[in-house]
């Protein structure tokens, strides 16, 4: 169990989504100063399965993301905050 900051994400631009189920990819911190990717199903099922947490900086806090899924689609999404968009998708790209 572990807290991870979210460095990027990757995003389908052809995605028929316009939310967090466009992602494809989110980059977190290695220890070796690199970045690891994972899928949105992979963080999802860290959250749900292993306990783990990831986040990313809104206006200088931790906004934690949440494991969702719609349709049989794993995905996760920011946590509600003080803005209606969705921070994860405002991240820079891997």
């Amino acid at each position: 169990m572990g807290t991870y900051p979210v460095e990027c994400v990757n995003v389908d631009d052809s995605s028929s989504y316009s939310d967090c189920r466009c992602i494809t990819t989110i980059g977190i911190p290695n220890t070796d100063g690199g970045t690891n990717t994972y899928t949105p199903a992979r963080i999802h099922d860290r959250i749900e399965d292993e306990g783990d947490e990831f986040y990313i900086k809104h206006d200088g806090s931790r906004t934690y993301l949440e494991a969702v899924e719609r349709v049989g689609t794993k995905y996760v999404r920011a946590e509600p905050n003080d803005t209606e968009d969705d921070n994860l998708l405002e991240q820079p790209s891997c």
